[in-house]
């Protein structure tokens, strides 16, 4: 009996696989008359009965998935329907993954076929602004090319991907990427910049710092990644660290009048005035209308009579507190004398700034200079009329 029965499994057995192998058969012989109807149809049969528990032997099996693949690209090409692509693809690499298949270099070429398309298609979303499909696409490009008969690092469609990310907003995958190319090529300062761009969005301070130190030390000289630092130590208030960068990014790109321009606010803030000064003097010697650097120039001056200010109000009326006084009247007009011509040039550049106006009236007034007091005076009138 037990004999009866095995037999019974032999032969059931021996008849799935040559159903499977005549539905295969028929599959490829629909296909060559291009019944693409009938193709489908029988490859999908035979799948069913594979995934049923039925087998096939390595030839066959590389066979099976080849042809699956060439049916399922070919229905593509009429219809057009992406998902028919990925089955496609799918079923090639099944093809290749068979040990023993006899079909990977075919599989392998139909691949690359693959890669054209899909690189077709995200060029086209790309165009039609549809950023979110072009990035998928970008990266079935990237994942197919990776690919271990392929082998090959796409970095030029993994950079393109990650353009799809930042104009999909889709900061999670623009971080991913960006790591990724960086990844492959620590030294491009330009990936890094990336990242520390998304990170700065996402306002992750410690991720973002993180960021900025491994890009300058992997790539020193990048320009973007020296003012990437700057901003960063700007947005926590650290002048000292602020002031090491500048000077670095300044040697890099000496006729940047914003750096000179922040190296003179981080040394005012520092108190290091004659410093300070010539960062500002630097500036505008870069751009004779730079209206930013002239008003900070004068404030600079300014800021520091407020400390003789405080002692003259704290003088009595002995005659030794008088000899101090004027003294330090002295210093204070030498400093009003000082910002004239800054807070002058900063009126010129934007006529209606009020309170610079304000501020060169008073100093004309403290100065004695009443001409100038007269004319200041006359257009803080009329800006207020």
């Amino acid at each position: 009996m037990k004999k009866s029965v095995l037999i019974w499994v032999a032969i059931l057995v021996t008849s799935q696989v040559m159903a499977q192998k005549s539905e295969l058969t028929s599959a490829i012989l629909s296909f060559r008359k291009q019944d693409l109807t009938s193709a489908r149809s029988y490859i999908s049969a035979a799948e069913d009965k594979l995934t049923s528990g039925g087998t096939l032997k390595s030839k066959d099996l590389g066979k099976f998935w080849f042809n699956k693949g060439l049916i399922f690209s070919t229905i593509y090409d009429s219809q057009k329907d992406l998902d028919l692509l990925n089955i496609a693809r799918d079923a090639y690499m099944q093809s290749i993954e068979v040990e023993g298949s006899s079909y990977v270099k075919k599989s392998t070429n139909e691949l690359l076929r693959c890669v054209n398309i899909y690189n077709a298609l995200a060029i086209q979303k790309y165009e039609a602004k549809e950023y979110a499909d072009a990035l998928l696409l970008f990266e079935t490009v990237v994942d197919v090319n990776a690919y271990k008969t392929i082998g090959l690092v796409d970095t030029a469609n993994m950079f393109n991907a990650n353009l799809m990310a930042i104009e999909a907003k889709d900061s999670d995958k623009v971080i991913e990427l960006s790591s990724r190319l960086i990844d492959v090529n620590p030294r491009n300062g330009d990936y890094h910049i990336y990242l520390i761009k998304e990170l700065t969005i996402k306002d992750d301070a410690k991720a973002r710092f993180e960021a900025v130190k491994r890009g300058r030390a992997l790539s020193p000289n990048h320009t973007g990644l020296i003012f990437e630092e700057v901003n960063y130590y700007l947005s926590i208030n650290d002048n000292v660290s602020l002031l090491s960068s500048l000077d670095q990014a300044i040697e890099a790109a000496p006729e940047n009048k914003v750096l000179h321009f922040a190296k003179g606010t981080a040394l005012g803030s520092l108190k290091r005035y004659d410093a300070a000064i010539e960062a500002y003097q630097d500036a505008i010697s870069l751009d004779g209308d730079y209206f930013d650097a002239n008003n900070n120039l004068a404030s600079l001056f300014l800021d520091q009579t407020a400390t003789l200010i405080d002692q003259m109000n704290n003088l009595g009326l002995s005659q030794s507190d008088q000899i101090k006084y004027n003294k330090l009247k002295t210093q204070r007009n030498n400093l009003y004398v000082k910002a004239k011509p800054f807070l002058k040039e900063a009126v010129r550049i934007d006529p209606n700034a009020l309170q610079v106006l304000y501020a060169l009236k008073d100093v004309c007034y403290q100065t004695d200079d009443m001409d100038c007091w007269k004319e200041t005076n006359s257009k803080i009138k009329a800006l207020n009329n």
